[in-house]
Formats: structure tokens, sequence, C-alpha cells
């Protein structure tokens, strides 16, 4: 998961000043790093469900890709839940959900 993070994460880095890549090992210190971001300067953050889970906010989020599957809707709720937190010049909240149906085990999981 680590490796996936970077391959995510590194395309983007060229072209967005504030990627932040929150994993295992440096939680903390990756989301006082988010919360020094200026307010109205963008930014991308690149984890896995682990660490955007109970005890993160980050009211200024307004976009959710989803690369893996989620086997409990509820989980897709409460990261939705985090995306509508108000925060002033938000005005839509979009998430997308990738399905690859050409990997075997993910087809799998997609069809359940």
């Amino acid at each position: 998961r680590h490796d996936h993070l970077e391959r995510l994460a590194q395309p983007l880095t060229p072209s967005i000043r504030h990627v932040v890549v929150l994993r295992a090992g440096r939680p903390q210190a990756e989301r006082d790093r988010l919360a020094e971001i200026p307010s109205d300067e963008e930014r991308v953050v690149i984890a896995t469900g682990k660490h955007v889970g109970e005890g993160f906010d980050d009211p200024r989020l307004d976009t959710l890709f989803l690369t893996l599957p989620v086997s409990w809707r509820g989980t897709v709720a409460q990261y939705a839940g985090r995306l509508h937190r108000l925060y002033a010049g938000k005005r839509e909240v979009q998430i997308y959900d990738y399905a690859d149906l050409n990997a075997p085990m993910l087809a799998r999981m997609f069809d359940r």
C-alpha cells in the first residue's frame, strides 16, 4: 500500500504544490503539515482509509477518489460525511469510485 500511495502522488507533485501522503510511520507529522497549508492554497491528500477515518478532520477537502474496493457501505458514508463539512467557498463535493474490472480479484469484490 505504501508503494501504491507513492505511485499516486508522484505524477501530481510537479503540478500541485501541496501533495500530502498520509501513511503509517509519520501520520502526525503529515497531519501537522496538512494543517499548516494556507486555506487559499490547493492541496491533495493521498491516504489509506485507516488514516482518514476516525479522528481525521479537514473541512477544506471536497473531492474523494476511491481507488480500491470498500466492502462496507457505511465506510463510504463516513468518508462522504467528512467531505460535506461546511467550509467557506466550498460549493460542491464529488466522489469518484473506480472499479478495475480487468483485475479478477477487484472484479469479484465489485460484484459483491
